[in-house]
């Protein structure tokens, strides 16, 4: 388990800079070279459902937020997984979640059992019903 885990609530005041004072902080903790801060995708998930439906970003704004947050070289995270989901989500009307699991199925190899056929969007998911 990784040393530093980061919470929603530091990544939503880094990125929204609604409290100056404390993005500054973040923004600076993030400067730190010696040190590395995981960000679990389920914090990048709720991070995304913050972002679009209390401070009411477009899709596209938090997409370019969240790749510019995983960029940053202090941050450790799922990049590959969840580069591949933004870009799933961008030009699709699903979920994030769904672009996610999409996402994991794609790079697993894996057939994602769901009801939901928005998954069907996705040309290259093999969805199955029970």
């Amino acid at each position: 388990m990784p040393k530093n885990l980061v919470d929603t609530n530091l990544i939503i005041r880094f990125l929204s800079q609604d409290d100056p004072q404390k993005a500054s902080r973040v923004e600076a903790l993030f400067r730190k070279t010696t040190e590395s801060y995981f960000l679990p995708d389920l914090v990048v998930a709720e991070v995304i459902w913050v972002l679009l439906s209390t401070y009411k970003l477009t899709k596209n704004q938090v997409i370019d937020d969240i790749r510019s947050l995983i960029a940053v070289n202090s941050i450790s995270c799922n990049y590959s997984l969840l580069n591949h989901a933004l870009g799933i989500w961008q030009p699709h009307n699903i979920s994030f979640v769904d672009s996610y699991l999409a996402a994991l199925a794609i790079q697993k190899e894996s057939n994602l059992y769901s009801f939901d056929k928005d998954f069907d969007k996705i040309p290259t998911v093999k969805r199955s019903e029970p």
